[in-house]
């Protein structure tokens, strides 16, 4: 292919995603593919700006887990994804731990949502309930019960304070099994959650380095796993460093943060002009426009 020809189609590229993008038919032309591309698996670009080829649907059902809110057609993930999540579900059930409820990952060819994440969007973030119903460790559940059956949270919020009544004491050692994954980058908790466990552990702690407080979280913890091996377009976090219990921890119970969760902060002056959204990875076109893979 000469050089002259391989840039037009570079350009070409780059000029379908951003046609694709504006179009009438969808705000979002990611939403609208229902089906993973015909590609190799890979995921691309970054947990918040990316996308997904040759994606895997998890199953319904499997050892120690099962899926809740379907209908809204997020339980796609990269291969390496849905390895793990079934191996992370098959250990927490032979622990004794229960079974998970797993919900959002990513749609079938990744990409930006209209609402509800900001990442998600390479197939390698999950979203998996604190809370376990027991019609879904007794039997499938019904399309109906998937969809509305309803998360318990651990947190309030609002209040910033944690739920101890609604505490489940299987919650450490689920946490725990997916921290020393060597394939799990980061796991986002509420920050009150964080700091019950991190009086639970004491100084056996240094599992607790991969999780990580943030904002919401309080009915469900997000598992984000490490870019695959051989992914070589996907951008990988940096490690977590500093003390598993410290440091990061305390701001979360800060006047500062106290401030902002009240709405009493000082407000800052709005810019002239949005900062511009990044470009998606040039891949990304391609994985958009691509053939459906076929059914199995």
């Amino acid at each position: 292919m000469s050089p002259q020809i391989k840039k037009a189609l570079q350009i070409l590229s780059a000029a379908t995603l951003a046609v694709l993008a504006s179009t009438t038919f969808a705000k979002n032309p990611w939403e609208a593919v229902k089906k993973p591309s015909n590609q190799l698996p890979e995921s691309i670009g970054s947990y918040s700006n990316g996308c997904l080829s040759g994606a895997e649907q998890m199953p319904l059902r499997g050892e120690g887990f099962q899926l809740v809110r379907t209908g809204r057609d997020r339980h796609y993930g990269n291969p390496y994804l849905v390895e793990f999540l079934k191996d992370f579900s098959n250990a927490v059930e032979e622990n004794n731990l229960g079974r998970l409820q797993i919900g959002d990952m990513s749609m079938a060819r990744g990409g930006p949502f209209s609402s509800g994440h900001k990442s998600h969007q390479q197939g390698l973030d999950a979203d998996i309930w604190f809370s376990q119903d027991k019609r879904a460790a007794e039997r499938p559940l019904t399309a109906w019960e998937r969809d509305n059956i309803s998360a318990i949270p651990m947190a309030d919020e609002r209040k910033h304070v944690l739920l101890e009544e609604n505490w489940d004491p299987r919650i450490p050692g689920i946490l725990r099994l997916a921290s020393e994954d060597p394939r799990v980058a980061r796991i986002f908790v509420h920050p009150t959650i964080k700091r019950k466990m991190c009086n639970i552990a004491g100084s056996d702690n240094e599992w607790l380095r991969k999780v990580r407080p943030w904002w919401g979280h309080n009915y469900h913890f997000h598992v984000r796993l490490n870019c695959p091996p051989g992914d070589k377009h996907c951008k990988p976090q940096s490690k977590v460093r500093g003390n598993p219990c410290g440091g990061g921890l305390d701001w979360w119970f800060s006047d500062e943060f106290y401030a902002i969760l009240n709405g009493t902060a000082p407000t800052k002056p709005k810019p002239e002009k949005p900062p511009k959204k990044p470009d998606m990875p040039a891949q990304c076109a391609q994985v958009l426009t691509a053939p459906a893979a076929p059914k199995n």
